[in-house]
């Protein structure tokens, strides 16, 4: 009578009673080195360890789905029109966000979730070490060495909070060790499944192949770089499984699992998708860059130099050294000694074998996965050529460090337990500790974080003074943020960092903001207003509708002295100083009564018109001179006018257009339905179109007969465009 196969949870179970004692003294140890190395005892569990850059747009996201129950939507950011994040979506990240989902249950604390979220992250990513170096038949005592060690690589604490679906990178190894597996000759799924969907379920019910479809599927929802990281590993392991053994159930085994891998990825991505079908796709947001992809490529000099602030000062003036350089990127691929010790008897290993004749086995599998992570991502290389080819959508591929992270850890395993065929006993655990410890300190110089107290009481006075806005003000009024900062992704502002306007938002859940919506869109009517004074933005704003004027001093420079003498004492002080707000009530209604009603809904029309237009193909870049913003243009250009809304949109767009050479032209403007001719000069000509403007918007294609330009500008110069405006149709005069 022969045994019947092990189901998926039978052998689960099983795998559960085999290793949860080394699981623990894992855990253990992750949770006294991370107590030690952040000092838990001075946290304060409410107020985030990091209150700054992009950790204040994932307590954002946190504090959508604790509203509105999802990330993406939030009725009081970016007011009047409200935020929508598909634009700019957690697409590859959705498991993450679930997790945030079920953290909201226990609490709408966005700090403490963000804290909980984090530190977590510690344990998870020393789980997925474990269960990838189990998958790679590692000991129990190795494995518990590698994923303490990887939990805790400078990747971690670097972009830590405020990279925070980064910082959860434990499925890395477990994906590594599936392509090292396939590439084997005990690959985790034997063959692909039957062609036939009846026999898809018996085929799925096989551990190997439940295991690896797991792997696959919390790869997809667990980041977007590692996702694509991913595919690069099993693509690979694919082609060198099918190489090594000529056998093409390697090849389509490889096309199942990527295959799945895009129809997760592709389930996360249909919500933009159809956003972008309704009112067309928004340019500004993925616009990232060769220059971008080079800046943030990987480099041998980040992976091997010692971690910033090494305990050892030789060391850490060598990084000190290397802030020379030009292409300096996240500097956060620090892998340590032990991860460079690693990777260099992966490659000594690797070419000796390959001399000898001999099999290459993990370690050449290894080898193969570090050594096409290096290839594709460092400097010139795979994914440079990718972004020349047009995919620039992912830029930092410095971050695939993790990779090669865990290849060089598994090496140095392998290598252990090559030299102690059975490594037990008191002496090799004392062995192994001081390696870890001597790992850990190697790369974990100190306490990472702004002090504590200091974040606590900058959290605390942003805090008491929105309580201050929302009894004065009441607790449902909106306020216009000064500086106007697009959203997302925008450099720092003076001494204001990115996404700082957010931190009202974490600590109300009924007052609006103007700052928060997607750039591109209809927030960027606010940009309309940029050129404005400060006290005719306060105007404006009181206008529109808004309550409040909230200043954050450190988006301004010395002019900040002249804006408050314009403006006159505020209304409110944060009791840090840094914030002012000044109510707008009355001067809203003082506007109101000095206009009639049609001259006030007339401006208010004008000023929260979502459609924008602006300079697109053909033309050379916007110039400005004598107050005047202008673009120079060949024979032919397009000016882009977008409709982000799902009606649509009757607009006034005018603007002057000049030849660049004196004479007697024409200018054509085709997209309006007809062709329509203007006699152009040199002096200027005035275009009034009125357009109707369909969701997604269109373009307008400008054609001229006028003659080149005869000058040492190597730009081919033939008009310009100037003082271009779009506003509702009919207001022309209001």
């Amino acid at each position: 009578m022969t045994d019947r196969p092990q189901g998926p949870l039978t052998r689960a179970r099983d795998i559960a009673n085999t290793e949860w004692r080394a699981l623990i003294f894992g855990l253990s140890a992750v949770a006294v080195f991370g107590a030690m190395l952040f000092r838990v005892w001075r946290i304060h569990p409410r107020v985030p360890v990091l209150y700054l850059g992009d950790a204040l747009l994932s307590m954002a996201a946190i504090r959508n789905i604790s509203i509105s129950g999802w990330y993406t939507n939030s009725d009081l950011l970016g007011v009047p029109f409200g935020q929508n994040l598909l634009d700019f979506p957690a697409a590859g990240d959705y498991l993450h966000m679930a997790g945030f989902r079920l953290l909201t249950v226990v609490t709408d604390a966005p700090g403490l979730v963000l804290n909980l979220f984090y530190f977590s992250s510690f344990a998870t990513v020393f789980l997925g070490a474990y269960a990838g170096c189990r998958l790679l038949s590692l000991t129990k005592m190795s494995s518990v060495a590698v994923g303490v060690l990887f939990a805790f690589l400078p990747f971690h604490t670097l972009h830590g909070p405020g990279h925070l679906f980064l910082s959860s990178y434990g499925v890395v190894p477990m994906w590594i060790a599936l392509a090292v597996r396939q590439m084997g000759d005990c690959p985790l799924v034997a063959e692909p499944p039957p062609l036939r969907p009846s026999g898809w379920w018996n085929w799925l019910r096989q551990p190997g192949n439940t295991g690896a479809m797991t792997i696959v599927v919390l790869g997809s929802t667990t980041g977007l770089y590692y996702a694509v990281f991913m595919v690069v590993t099993l693509l690979v392991a694919g082609l060198a499984g099918w190489a090594k053994t000529s056998q093409q159930s390697r090849l389509l085994t490889a096309s199942v699992l990527l295959a799945v891998t895009f129809a997760v990825l592709a389930i996360q991505f249909t919500p933009t998708w159809l956003l972008n079908r309704r009112i067309g796709s928004n340019a500004e947001i993925v616009e990232r860059g060769l220059a971008n992809i080079e800046y943030y490529s990987l480099k041998l000099s980040d992976l091997v130099l010692p971690v910033a602030g090494h305990r050892v000062q030789w060391l850490a003036d060598l990084r000190v050294d290397a802030q020379a350089l030009t292409l300096r990127g996240e500097q956060a691929g620090a892998i340590g000694l032990f991860g460079v010790v690693g990777l260099l008897v992966l490659a000594a290993t690797t070419v000796v074998r390959l001399l000898r004749g001999s099999a290459g086995g993990r370690r050449g599998a290894l080898t193969v996965v570090a050594g096409s992570a290096f290839v594709v991502a460092t400097v010139g290389g795979g994914a440079t050529v990718l972004g020349v080819a047009g995919f620039t959508y992912l830029r930092a591929w410095g971050r695939i460090a993790v990779v090669l992270a865990f290849c060089g850890f598994a090496a140095v395993a392998l290598g252990y337990e090559g030299l102690h065929r059975r490594p037990r006993g008191l002496l090799s655990g004392f062995l192994v500790a001081f390696v870890v410890m001597l790992g850990l300190l190697d790369t974990n110089p100190g306490m990472p974080f702004p002090d504590y107290d200091r974040t606590a009481n900058s959290w605390t006075s942003d805090e008491a003074f929105v309580r201050e806005i929302e009894q004065r003000l009441g607790a449902d009024a909106t306020l216009f943020q000064l500086p106007i900062i697009p959203f997302p992704e925008h450099p720092p502002v003076h001494r204001m960092t990115d996404y700082a306007h957010l931190r009202g938002y974490l600590h109300s859940e009924t007052l609006g903001w103007s700052y928060g919506g997607i750039k591109g869109r209809a927030a960027d009517w606010q940009e309309r207003l940029d050129n404005l004074s400060v006290d005719q933005i306060a105007e404006a704003a009181a206008v529109v509708g808004f309550d409040g004027l909230w200043l954050d001093r450190f988006g301004y420079g010395p002019e900040m002295s002249e804006v408050e003498v314009t403006l006159g004492a505020p209304t409110l002080e944060s009791s840090d100083g840094r914030l002012i707000v000044y109510d707008l009530r009355d001067m809203a209604v003082a506007l109101r009564e000095d206009m009639e009603a049609e001259e006030f809904a007339a401006l208010v029309a004008r000023l929260l018109e979502p459609a924008t237009v602006s300079f697109g193909n053909g033309f050379h870049g916007i110039e400005q001179a004598e107050g005047r913003m202008f673009a120079w243009a060949p024979g032919a250009a397009t000016l882009a006018i977008s409709n982000p809304t799902e009606d649509d949109r009757i607009v006034g767009v005018s603007f002057v257009a000049a030849s660049a050479v004196d004479g007697s032209w024409t200018l054509e403007v085709l997209g309006t339905g007809s062709v329509k001719s203007f006699d152009l000069s040199s002096r200027g000509v005035k275009v009034d179109l009125q357009i109707v403007v369909p969701p997604g918007g269109l373009r307008l294609r400008l054609r001229t007969d006028a003659q080149r330009l005869e000058t040492t500008d190597p730009r081919d110069i033939r008009f310009r465009v100037l003082d271009m405006t779009l506003e509702p149709a009919g207001f022309s005069d209001a």
